[in-house]
């Protein structure tokens, strides 16, 4: 019934339709192109069907890229995101203390999520739209976060803002099995345009030593790594940090708080995913870390190599 319910949209003084009906599913990638290549506004929002808005998000939005000329592509704040709406509280009221919360804050994220992104105009003219490569589906939002950094943008979520996702709504038909194939195939060829995702745990002695190296790790997750610091006897406070460094908060670089070697030893090597890079100045935990099969990188470099080796 989407078809007949869409043939009875008509435009309004505030909204325009234009209706695309396909003779086949080009999937995401071909069906958002379709959109974007008839689109004109300042802004271009790539939404999933599976998706509830709550009032006021994309005025929050479009606030957060006023406010940050240098915003290329947003994600609203989602449960997918970690927002979730603790029970017994509506949405629309969970929606509204957030916003109320953080109203034009924006945080920097090492690549937004497909399900909900808002895109400036001028990213469009200069970056185009999802890379064919990926069809139907998977990583182009991160093909596209990446390809929007290299052209000089930041990307991010406005926390402000709030909509909910159901979560693989649109996967249920494919069947588990196709779903996996198209993963499988898609993360090849990310992998083999950009490399690995790497996981850095950065080693530091003290809260200066920390903030002299933050600027550093920004950038490498500017490039689609994720970093954790490790800090000897010091409780990270995020906004803190980020603020006594002047820099925008970042969601790929997290914080653990380590107290003598025997605890920084233990932190690191019980950690499920395991590490690719460890970077530390310490010649004892090196030799450590070395014996424990993970290369002690020095610089950007160095960890660049290791992306595509």
């Amino acid at each position: 019934g989407t078809k007949e319910y869409l043939s009875t949209l008509e435009d309004t003084s505030k909204c325009r339709f234009e209706i695309i009906i396909n003779g086949e599913n080009r999937g995401y990638v071909g069906g958002m192109n379709q959109g974007i290549a008839v689109s004109s506004a300042p802004y271009v929002c790539l939404a999933n069907n599976d998706l509830i808005f709550t009032p006021e998000w994309l005025k929050e939005i479009i606030s957060v890229f006023k406010k940050y000329p240098r915003a290329g592509v947003l994600n609203p704040n989602s449960n997918s995101l970690g927002a979730y709406i603790p029970e017994g509280i509506s949405r629309e009221s969970f929606s509204g203390r957030l916003r109320e919360k953080n109203q034009g804050v924006f945080v920097e994220v090492p690549f937004c999520i497909g399900f909900c992104m808002v895109i400036r105009r001028e990213v469009i003219a200069k970056v185009g739209g999802l890379s064919q490569e990926f069809y139907p589906m998977f990583f182009e939002d991160t093909d596209y976060s990446l390809k929007v950094k290299k052209a000089g943008y930041t990307i991010g979520i406005a926390r402000g803002a709030y909509v909910w996702h159901a979560e693989s709504a649109s996967f249920k038909k494919l069947g588990q099995a196709e779903k996996e194939k198209k993963f499988a195939r898609s993360r090849k060829v990310f992998l083999k345009k950009w490399g690995r995702i790497l996981r850095v745990a950065w080693v530091v002695n003290s809260y200066d030593e920390l903030l002299a190296n933050l600027k550093e790790a920004i950038e490498l997750a500017r490039a689609g790594n994720f970093v954790w610091f490790l800090v000897k006897k010091f409780n990270p406070e995020r906004k803190r940090i980020f603020s006594d460094c002047r820099a925008v908060e970042h969601s790929g670089i997290n914080f653990i708080r380590f107290n003598n070697a025997l605890d920084l030893f233990w932190k690191v090597f019980k950690k499920k995913k395991k590490y690719d890079v460890i970077i530390d100045s310490n010649a004892f935990h090196g030799r450590v870390f070395a014996n424990y099969g993970v290369l002690a990188a020095c610089n950007r470099e160095e960890i660049d190599k290791l992306k595509h080796s």
